[in-house]
């Protein structure tokens, strides 16, 4: 009896070990701390070294090896660094996932209590871009498709340009099941289900359904457009 009993315990113990563990790091991730570093438009670093990664939320990428920076880039992270370097900050956890593949904490940032979060105020001035997730809580994200579509219709930031853009007037491919969406000739969009398919006509309307573009065979125009986009700050009044 008391063998069955210990080896009870032994098999329990990694369920608890769990548990406490994912406790802990909870702990860590909702610590408050100050911005020191802006990486890009949706990432950052706290004076304690965590790699903070804005969750449900998506910005164009700065250059990296020798892949230029995407358009509107360099004016994201200049507008999340306005808002929040040296500033200090509470994070919270919007969904059941803590870190992302790259290790980076995934969280929700706010500045003040009564104020928007900075994941809201990134999606609402048009410096980034709705990023659905399923390990994200429903309220959280339905907040961010709203702004999203706001800024939209209004053309703040990235918006003005992009919708402009030869690239907003293609079609484009959606996957029902991941909310991912696809240049109508990239091979990727070729091996969705037809069960899961979603066609539309063109940029905007992708965007409008609360899909995000995917990964594979990018369209996303490069940094000279930067030179065309409006003032960060135009349109921006909530």
């Amino acid at each position: 009896m008391k063998a069955k009993s210990a080896l009870a315990a032994l098999l329990l113990l990694p369920v608890f070990c769990g548990l406490a563990m994912g406790e802990e790091e909870g702990a860590i991730l909702e610590k408050d701390g100050v911005v020191v570093k802006c990486f890009d438009g949706d990432t950052f670093q706290m004076m304690d070294r965590r790699i903070i990664r804005l969750a449900g939320i998506d910005a164009p990428e700065t250059p990296r090896g020798t892949n230029q920076a995407q358009y509107h880039a360099r004016r994201s992270r200049k507008i999340l660094e306005d808002l929040l370097r040296g500033q200090k900050i509470t994070l919270s956890i919007p969904g059941t996932k803590r870190r992302d593949n790259w290790g980076r904490y995934l969280a929700e940032a706010k500045r003040a209590p009564n104020e928007p979060s900075i994941n809201e105020q990134l999606v609402a001035l048009g410096a980034a871009f709705f990023y659905p997730h399923e390990d994200l809580g429903p309220d959280f994200q339905e907040r961010l498709s709203r702004l999203q579509t706001e800024a939209i219709n209004e053309r703040r930031g990235l918006w003005a340009y992009l919708l402009s853009h030869p690239v907003a007037e293609k079609r484009y491919v959606g996957n029902r099941d991941t909310l991912r969406f696809f240049p109508e000739d990239c091979a990727a969009a070729s091996q969705i289900k037809p069960r899961n398919r979603v066609n539309f006509g063109n940029l905007m309307d992708a965007f409008l359904a609360g899909y995000a573009p995917s990964r594979v065979c990018p369209f996303w125009p490069d940094a000279v457009g930067d030179k065309k986009d409006p003032s960060p700050s135009e349109g921006a009044t909530r």
